[in-house]
Order: structure tokens, then sequence, then C-alpha cells
């Protein structure tokens, strides 16, 4: 159980139903490629995602009361292009405002990011559109989906992002696969953006676990506004807390605990996490890291712990609710 106040700022609720039919058809040639011999992805296809299905956030309110976290942020991704054009579809439009009302549901419990890729041939209405929503408090990037963050055709929209002082999250990972191009990515591309925009909130989201992650630190120093979010670093920390330990303490010191933002990236669902377990597991780990360990001193402080846990997610998406 939580000891401080808790906020999941990297997390996700969805159904099968909401994404793309041709990234399903990837993620299902992914999974047919697991194994020797291969399988048919047509055959996997009607099984992709369904046991991360939990459309009305019921699994992930238990987890969040078993876990003591007060409430999430979901980044939305928009995979409408690169997940196109197989089968059904549903518009990025549509996709957010199905989150404002998910969080209308689950009231000062669920925010989200929007998200929207630029080459869309009415982006700037799409992001007018998600900024309007009471619960929106970010938007989501996804250059892995095909395009550049430093491309002129996009600078409009970094430019109403500064105007409007609205915090960006971007996928820091080259975690991915068909049908994604994750150099598009990678931490540098994040700094480069931000050498042009240096106003600029961002997130740096998985901190570049794992190939990346030296990068995605070294990337992120002495930018004011940028921050290393540790979604999916829970498997390092459960494979090897020590080694953990020893790369949030080098972030502590390099960068501060100030920009260092709690995540955990769960889909949940009935194959995934169903009863919390993970989620509890992954904030005592955290907690973990304003006591000694095996000989090491405390990486936080009870003070750093607390914006690690909650108070750095307050302040960058102006979470006014828990201020």
């Amino acid at each position: 159980m939580a000891e401080t106040l808790v906020i999941d700022a990297h997390m996700h609720v969805w159904d099968p139903s909401w994404l793309p039919e041709g990234l399903r058809l990837a993620w299902a040639r992914q999974g047919a490629g697991r194994r020797f011999p291969e399988r048919d992805p047509q055959d996997l296809l009607p099984r992709v995602a369904t046991g991360e299905s939990d459309p009305d956030a019921v699994l992930t309110m238990r987890a969040f009361d078993r876990a003591g976290v007060a409430a999430g942020l979901i980044p939305v991704v928009d995979w409408t292009i690169v997940g196109a054009p197989a089968g059904e579809h549903l518009p990025i439009d549509r996709l957010n405002a199905r989150y404002e009302d998910l969080c209308t549901r689950n009231e000062q419990r669920l925010f989200f990011a929007a998200g929207i890729d630029p080459r869309h041939d009415d982006a700037r209405e799409i992001l007018d559109r998600a900024l309007a929503h009471p619960h929106c408090r970010g938007v989501k990037l996804y250059p892995a989906a095909g395009w550049d963050l430093r491309d002129p055709a996009h600078e409009w929209l970094f430019d109403a992002l500064v105007e409007h002082e609205v915090p960006v999250v971007i996928h820091c990972s080259p975690l991915g696969g068909d049908p994604l191009q994750v150099i598009r990515s990678r931490p540098a591309e994040v700094a480069a953006l931000l050498a042009l925009h240096p106003t600029l909130r961002v997130s740096f989201a998985h901190a570049g676990i794992e190939a990346w992650w030296a990068e995605a630190l070294d990337c992120a120093t002495g930018w004011q506004h940028a921050y290393l979010e540790l979604s999916l670093w829970q498997r390092l920390a459960a494979r090897d807390y020590g080694e953990f330990r020893r790369r949030v303490s080098g972030m502590r010191e390099q960068l501060g605990a100030h920009r260092l933002v709690f995540g955990s990236d769960i889909v949940r669902g009935t194959k995934h996490d169903p009863d919390g377990d993970e989620l509890e597991r992954w904030v005592d780990m955290a907690q973990g890291l304003a006591a000694p360990y095996a000989g090491a001193p405390s990486v936080f402080s009870a003070e750093e712990l607390e914006l690690f846990l909650s108070g750095n997610a307050v302040r960058l998406f102006d979470l006014k609710e828990f201020a």
C-alpha cells in the first residue's frame, strides 16, 4: 500500500475495438514470428489485445485502490495513420472524445493526454477540439508512427503547444517493431526539438528504456522543462533492483529528483495485471527508493520521493485537483 500520494502518469485503458485493425494485424505478425514454426497472423488477429481490455476502467480502479494510486494519466496514441488502411478505424477525434467520457465517468481518478498525428489534413482542428476537453492535460506524440519531430511542416504544432502552455508526452523508447520506425523516437531527436522550442514542457516517455536510457538522461539534461518518465522501468526493477536504483540515483544527481516522473505503462485486462499485482509491486519498489538497500544509501529523501511519485506529475500536467 502506498505511503504517500501516487499518480501513475503513464498508463492505458482501452479495448481492442479502439485500435486500428492495421495495427492489430501488425501485432499479429509480431506474435506469429515469436515461435517456430511461425503461425498465420490471420489466425491470431481475433485474439490480439483481447486480454488487455478494460473499456470502463473497472479493473483499473480496483488496481488503483489496491496499490494506493490516487489517479492516472492516459497518453492516447494516434495510430490511425500507421494503422491504416486495413479494416475498421476509429478516428482520432472520436478516440480522444471517448477518453474524455471515460475520465468524466472516473472523475479525479483519470486524465488524459490527447493523441494527434500532425499529418492529418485537419490536424489543427483536431488539436483545438482535444484541448477543449476538460480532462485533457497534455498531448501525446508518437513519431515512430512515421513522421519527424523537426519537420518544418509540423512547426505549427509546437508553436501552439508553447503558446497554450500544454505539455507534451513523446514516446522515447526503441521498443516497437512492425510497423513502427523507432529511430524517429530517439531521445536525441527530442533534444533537437527542444533546441528549437526551449520552453516546451516535454516528458521523455519511458526514458529510453532499454537501449536508450543513458541517451535519454544526457539529452534531457540542460533543458529546464524536460522530464524523464519511468514507465516500464518496473521490468528492470524486478530483474535487478540494485541496478535500477543505481540508474535512478544517477538521474537524480544529473537531472534532479524534481524532473523524474512515475508511471507504469500498464494496459490492464484479464491477461495483464487484472488484479493490480504488478502495479502494487511497482509502487512498493518505487517507495523503496527512499530507504537504504543492500548496504547502499537511500536514493531519494522523503520529499524527493513525493516529487517522483506525484508532485512532478501534478506540476507537469497541471493536475490542480491534487495541488
